[in-house]
């Protein structure tokens, strides 16, 4: 089924090439700053795409013999048409073969999919604020299900379901930092900061940098820095820790990081490191000097926290990884 398309081609991903797609997947994972939640290996793709009871079914674009990208999907199914639907659930091609219209390739063979085997509709998720990736969507002819918001389980809560317990839900970090003693006094609202980090390790450990987009309402501020012998977790830290310990005044901030360790890290996973005495209960908790101090410069303020894809158009983010990107630079000249 493979089709020419300019100097690359696409086809069907068919058992041996769960090798290819476990890589793919990492190499995702990767891009979007989660690599401790991929947990894809090619004999869990070969099980689940290419068993008895295939869970979904991969397409794979390949230049001069390389598999370059993949669109893994599923099907979905409609009540009111009474079709079954294509779900798209991940599209990634490797950054150094973007710009050659494989994506496009890859979303016109899932059409061509849909018209073929008579599926009533194509869906995908696509995060809000990536607004290069809707303006190209609406092009295509789709549109946002505004009203609708996804909902999800994964772990424990389905466990919890499926033997009909309760639901225990565990204790979170608090969605923002407690009240300043100046919101308590009646001072009136808090100055409003905006903050885009990123971090990066070129390799990873190794020459890192860190950077972060400061903006209020007439002011804007970057900062960056970086470390000889670092690691890509330690430069996103440091990259939020900076961030917050340069505000003088207690701010309302909204701070945007493409790390899921991080993210997750402050809104999920420190309160319980925190009653485990710092630490992962038998295990040593990395980089707890940086947690701590994270812990400790969030406090002044009240912190929303937001994950943003990385790489994905987001102006500021792609700012604050050219920032980040040009402390490494200079730190591996700096050691010629």
């Amino acid at each position: 089924m493979a089709r020419k398309k300019q100097d690359f081609s696409i086809r069907e991903a068919v058992p041996g090439d769960e090798a290819e797609i476990a890589r793919l997947i990492a190499l995702l994972a990767e891009y979007e700053r989660a690599p401790e939640r991929c947990e894809a290996t090619p004999e869990r793709v070969r099980e689940q795409l290419f068993g008895e009871r295939p869970a979904g079914w991969a397409l794979l674009a390949e230049a001069k013999g390389e598999v370059v990208a993949f669109a893994l999907y599923f099907l979905s199914f409609s009540t009111w048409l009474c079709k079954p639907g294509l779900y798209l659930e991940d599209l990634f091609v490797v950054p150094e073969h973007r710009k050659r219209g494989i994506g496009g390739a890859l979303m016109r063979e899932l059409a061509r999919i849909c018209v073929e085997r008579g599926y009533g509709r194509m869906e995908w998720t696509c995060l809000e604020w990536n607004e290069l990736a809707k303006s190209q969507y609406r092009k295509i002819g789709a549109e946002p299900m505004e009203e609708w918001r996804t909902w999800r389980m994964e772990g424990k809560p389905i466990e919890e379901l499926a033997a009909g317990l309760p639901h225990q839900r565990e204790a979170a970090a608090p969605r923002e930092a407690p009240e300043t003693a100046a919101r308590k006094a009646g001072e009136g609202p808090l100055p409003r900061v905006t903050i885009y980090t990123d971090g990066g390790c070129s390799p990873n450990p190794g020459t890192g940098g860190w950077a972060a987009v400061l903006m209020s309402e007439n002011r804007r501020k970057e900062l960056a820095g970086g470390e000889v012998h670092t690691t890509n977790n330690r430069m996103e830290l440091l990259a939020a820790i900076s961030a917050l310990e340069h505000l003088r005044k207690p701010c309302e901030v909204e701070l945007y990081t493409d790390s899921e360790y991080v993210k997750r890290g402050i809104t999920e996973w420190l309160p319980k490191w925190k009653r485990a005495g710092w630490s992962r209960g038998k295990n040593p908790l990395k980089n707890v000097e940086l947690w701590k101090r994270l812990d400790a410069a969030r406090e002044r303020h009240r912190v929303k926290w937001r994950w943003v894809r990385g790489h994905a158009g987001n102006t500021e983010n792609e700012r604050a990884d050219e920032l980040c990107q040009e402390q490494i630079d200079r730190l591996k000249k700096k050691r010629k």
